[in-house]
């Protein structure tokens, strides 16, 4: 208390020695008496300890506004409810409430066995694709198989058609049996060489068996090789005989001219086996194929599911991770760790105070003045020296009749997190075009008997003058008369000069 007596002393001591003009003073009727002005002159020491500011009038630009009472709130891009994609127990909790997040964030883990369940459903479709994809490899290489058989079914039909045409026959089915002839001959030829030298050795042995120089089992032995001989004689000379007839068969058909005819015949055969074995092959692939697109839409419909039961989010098996959809900061945290959730249970919120909105309650008598567009500056006792700009984004179309006002809905952009939901605003809404007009800041009014006044700087003292007000703003006040451009007027201090002006005019009226 006594730090601010001091300098109180000092102001009035200062004061008292100031050096005033003449104060004009007024007759019984209200007129001011010639050869008096209403100036107040102050030391340098004076205006220094009073705070005297002084500052040019100037143009500036100058829109009326509307002052109003808001309510802050956030906006619908700035809040984010989240809420569970499936139900399940929380593992892993991330964040507190007041935490800042970005988005993306992780804030918790959530075990499901909905979503255990929809992977392995996953899983089971994956290997039901590959199954698929192994059928359908297969069955295009019998395919090819088929076709490769078909080509050459083709290609053979063509040669036995040519041969036909031109009158030619195949040697192969006579060459055939005359090869299988020439080696039944030879076989039998060798048989018989090797059943005369049996023979003769039976003899032998049969002989010394006779003079006991070898055993009845040797005898026995040669007598069994010989037996065997004879069999493999009679099977000689029985495919002798069978290929001579074959030989003599084809060579009758190829004298006849009926080769061609056979070898055609089994050559349609043979295309038409073929083609059918191709269309069998082509019918497989085409089921192969529906099988493994069936495959892969079950996969697909598996993984739709799964990440409706995820919601996006990052998942392993038969968890899923919560992320921050916004950035913010963590303001309500409704549930624990190894809690039991359901989808509709709202978890936690986040906001992002960078803009917000800030609901203007309009006086229906003014409510034809604001447009969308306009300019806003918003003021709230938490940072009482903080101003807050914005525009006018909704105007509503309907008067809330509870408080006889419209409701407009104000943008600010910069708040940055200092404007708070529910917080109770100052509005000052811009009415009508800028223009360039001469004002000056608020502070430098003085208001006396329903009029306006300014100290203006004139050499060592400064002139009390009335002026006429015009638009004003949350700052400032455009000067309509009184004032020119330019010209010194006080903006801080002008409560000391009112109060010297006084005094000065109390003294005068002494004398």
């Amino acid at each position: 208390m006594k730090k601010l007596l001091f300098p109180l002393a000092a102001l009035i001591l200062v004061l008292a020695g100031c050096k005033s003009g003449e104060v004009a003073h007024e007759d019984e009727h209200g007129h001011e008496e010639p050869g008096h002005s209403e100036s107040v002159e102050l030391t340098p020491a004076a205006e220094e300890i009073a705070g005297i500011e002084v500052e040019p009038a100037t143009l500036r630009p100058m829109q009326a506004t509307l002052q109003v009472p808001g309510v802050v709130n956030s906006t619908t891009q700035g809040r984010a409810v989240v809420t569970p994609p499936v139900a399940g127990r929380i593992v892993t909790l991330s964040v507190q409430p007041g935490d800042k997040v970005t988005k993306g964030q992780t804030l918790a883990v959530i075990e499901s066995s909905e979503l255990a369940l929809s992977w392995t459903s996953i899983a089971e479709a994956q290997r039901a694709r590959d199954a698929a994809s192994a059928d359908l490899k297969r069955e295009i290489a019998e395919l090819s198989l088929a076709q490769t058989k078909l080509t050459a079914a083709r290609t053979n039909l063509r040669r036995q058609q040519e041969f036909v045409k031109a009158g030619a026959y195949s040697q192969a089915p006579i060459q055939q049996a005359q090869s299988e002839l020439n080696e039944a001959q030879s076989e039998l030829l060798s048989v018989q060489q090797e059943q005369a030298s049996h023979a003769e050795q039976f003899r032998r042995t049969e002989n010394l068996f006779n003079d006991g120089l070898v055993s009845k089992a040797d005898l026995e032995a040669a007598r069994l090789e010989l037996q065997q001989d004879e069999i493999r004689l009679d099977k000689a000379k029985s495919r002798v005989a069978q290929a001579k007839l074959t030989y003599e068969r084809e060579k009758n058909i190829s004298q006849k001219g009926l080769l061609n005819a056979r070898e055609l015949q089994t050559a349609e055969a043979e295309v038409r086996t073929a083609e059918l074995e191709r269309q069998r092959a082509e019918i497989s692939v085409q089921s192969a194929r529906a099988a493994l697109a069936n495959a892969q839409k079950a996969i697909g419909n598996a993984q739709a599911s799964y990440r409706t039961y995820t919601g996006g989010g990052a998942a392993s098996v038969g968890r899923v991770t919560l992320v921050a959809p916004i950035y913010g900061i963590v303001t309500h945290l409704d549930v624990t760790r190894g809690q039991a959730i359901d989808r509709t249970q709202a978890l936690l919120e986040v906001e992002n105070l960078e803009s917000v909105w800030v609901t203007a309650n309009v006086p229906e008598k003014d409510a034809a003045k604001i447009v969308k567009g306009a300019s806003v500056s918003v003021h709230v006792s938490a940072n009482p020296d903080q101003e807050f700009s914005g525009i006018v984004q909704v105007v509503a179309g309907r008067l809330d009749p509870k408080t006889r006002s419209i409701p407009v809905q104000c943008l600010i952009v910069d708040a940055r997190g200092r404007l708070k939901p529910d917080m109770f605003a100052t509005v000052h809404l811009g009415l009508g075009a800028s223009q360039d007009s001469l004002s000056i800041p608020k502070s430098a009014l003085v208001s006396e008997d329903h009029a306006s006044y300014v100290f203006v700087k004139e050499g060592k003292g400064f002139e009390k003058r009335e002026v006429k007000l015009g638009r004003s703003n949350e700052t400032h006040v455009e000067i309509l008369d009184g004032l020119e451009t330019g010209e010194p007027v006080a903006i801080k201090g002008s409560f000391v000069l009112a109060s010297e002006q006084k005094k000065d005019e109390l003294k005068g009226h002494e004398h």
